[in-house]
């Protein structure tokens, strides 16, 4: 883990026995959106102590499949300003997904 002021960039591993790879194709499994978004707002209560309301996500983009036994970074970045967190996971420096999420006030 790296900190900065206003973000912070994990390393993760995604273990194959997940049970969100279970029934999310069988032959090929892999890591749903959805699990990757409650992902970014758990660790956004760990590390920046946030209660999140999300009113909207911005530049939502899936560019990359995630498979079992990734090894991703995820980093996120903090705008109290803006109540605004951006989030992107890597894999091997390749974007897989990216966005921004905007909290209600």
């Amino acid at each position: 883990m790296r900190t900065r002021p206003s973000g912070v960039a994990l390393e993760l591993r995604v273990p194959a026995t997940l049970s969100w790879f279970r029934g999310h194709f069988a032959s090929h499994p892999i890591l749903p959106g959805v699990v990757q978004l409650a992902w970014v707002i758990a660790y956004a209560r760990a590390h920046f102590g946030l209660d999140p309301a999300v009113e909207r996500i911005i530049g939502l983009k899936f560019q990359r499949i995630i498979r079992p036994g990734a090894e991703l970074e995820l980093d996120l970045l903090w705008s109290p300003a803006n109540r605004s967190l951006d989030f992107q996971f890597r894999e091997r420096a390749a974007t897989c997904s990216s966005g921004r999420f905007v909290l209600t006030r």
